[in-house]
């Protein structure tokens, strides 16, 4: 029944119509041959968005209409709607990361809602996030557009390219597992001897009692991605449920298409991030806490209004730090000219630079740089640290910096700098190292800023 089109008594469907007939291909698929449920939810939201134009459409409206639930349900207490669209938008990028990669639309249904959106291929624009957000809300930046194509190497190397970077992935993802299993076990016991810290000024915040806490790790493949073809993809476009594949539907070269859509199926995430994430989980032991890691695709901008979080890795693999770049005064930029990543110094005291990591002619200066910070979280419950370095090595001296023992006395004094004034709660410092191929040595604090917490959006 379901695959049957719409008759000529339908008001914004027809058999001609290239949304509708695109609606039968993927619901035909072999994708959705064992999933009825999944199908009748698809053809439904697919009818009332091309029936009724504009509209929106309840957790409610579906679970009485498609999934059989009596008038009285109650989405809050029933999951079941927000669970089978989770397993629709999956199934809807496996069509078009196989069956569907060469269809002139993409079908998706963006996160945060279940109207779904039809896109065409080919005319697809990379948004950059905005360098200087003068608001001080916690909210996305507005972008401002760049092209988007890919880097002018031929498709045979860019497929070597992406070959090699996929064996890397590979690598550091099962070197990452057992360097995992082989630390696990060791951890809780040295975390036991060690004893709570008593009035840490940092990870007495992060382990507050009664606050869950979970740790970010960066995903590797959305930076392998941006490398790839030249982009710097925004969180906007990362949320919108079209990510990756109206980018990857730009590349002419087939097999490099592929490729890239297998690489955006993977969960990678680097040996430094789990390295941090090490530490960190050591420091919850010794507050009793049980930290969580979460993998950065698989989070909900809603999340951060409630606990605390770690996030490890720059906004190039963490989009979620873009909702707390506004309040930060180091904002990490790129120079289009020499593809280089730097901190931009947005408000130079005397003595600063206004650059931190290239020249001004656009060369990487012989430092990197990392930035750290501790923010309120975006319900104002909680907070959030933030550890974001240019480089995998950066982000990892950031992460040693702010678990040594001698961190936590000279974050008191940052905090207490202001005489006879209370202490500060949220803090943003730049950290210098020089780098060796896979370290970094003598890394050492060139700059802090005392930050004024934000008062939550209730929009938000």
């Amino acid at each position: 029944m379901s695959e049957l089109p719409i008759g000529s008594g339908s008001t914004g469907t027809s058999i001609g119509d290239a949304r509708w007939e695109l609606v039968q291909r993927i619901l035909a698929s072999r994708h959705f041959q064992k999933a009825p449920q999944l199908r009748e939810i698809l053809l439904y939201l697919c009818r009332r968005a091309l029936e009724n134009g504009p509209i929106t459409i309840s957790e409610h409206e579906i679970g009485c209409n498609v999934l059989g639930r009596r008038p009285d349900f109650n989405s809050s207490e029933d999951n079941i709607v927000r669970v089978q669209v989770r397993h629709l938008r999956k199934k809807l990028e496996e069509y078009f990361a196989t069956d569907g990669l060469e269809e002139p639309l993409i079908l998706v249904v963006p996160k945060g809602t279940y109207v779904p959106h039809f896109e065409p291929l080919g005319s697809h624009s990379v948004r950059q996030t905005s360098a200087h957000p003068d608001n001080g809300h916690a909210e996305l930046p507005s972008p401002a557009p760049i092209t988007a194509a890919p880097r002018s190497a031929s498709a045979s190397h860019l497929w070597a390219v992406v070959a090699l970077l996929s064996l890397l992935s590979v690598g550091l993802a099962i070197t990452a597992f057992v360097f995992w299993r082989q630390t696990e076990a060791g951890t809780a016991s040295t975390s036991r001897e060690s004893g709570s810290p008593a009035g840490d000024a940092l990870w007495s915040k992060v382990f507050a009692p009664g606050q869950e806490v979970t740790i970010v790790a960066s995903d590797t493949c959305f930076v392998m991605l941006q490398d790839i073809l030249d982009l710097d993809i925004p969180l906007s476009d990362y949320l919108s449920g079209a990510y990756p594949l109206k980018w990857i539907s730009s590349v002419q070269d087939r097999r490099l298409r592929e490729a890239l859509q297998l690489i955006s199926l993977r969960r990678y995430t680097s040996l430094g991030d789990m390295s941090v994430a090490q530490k960190v989980l050591e420091m919850g032991h010794r507050y009793n806490r049980a930290p969580k890691i979460r993998y950065a695709r698989y989070l909900d901008a809603r999340e951060f209004k409630t606990g605390n979080f770690v996030l490890i890795g720059s906004r190039r693999g963490i989009p979620w730090l873009q909702l707390f770049e506004p309040q930060l005064n180091f904002s990490l930029e790129e120079r289009r000219e020499s593809r280089r990543y730097y901190f931009h110094n947005k408000s130079p005291r005397p003595g600063e630079q206004v650059s931190y990591g290239i020249t001004s002619d656009g060369k990487p200066t012989p430092e990197s740089y990392a930035d750290i910070a501790l923010l309120p979280n975006l319900g104002g419950t909680g907070y959030v640290l933030l550890l974001s370095g240019i480089t995998m090595e950066m982000t990892e001296a950031a992460g040693e910096l702010v678990t040594s023992p001698e961190f936590s006395s000279a974050l008191s004094k940052m905090l207490h700098s202001k005489t006879g004034a209370p202490p500060a709660s949220c803090i943003e410092i730049l950290l210098q190292a020089n780098t060796v191929p896979g370290t970094t040595r003598a890394s050492k604090i060139i700059g802090y800023r005392i930050l004024a917490p934000q008062k939550p959006d209730p929009s938000s």
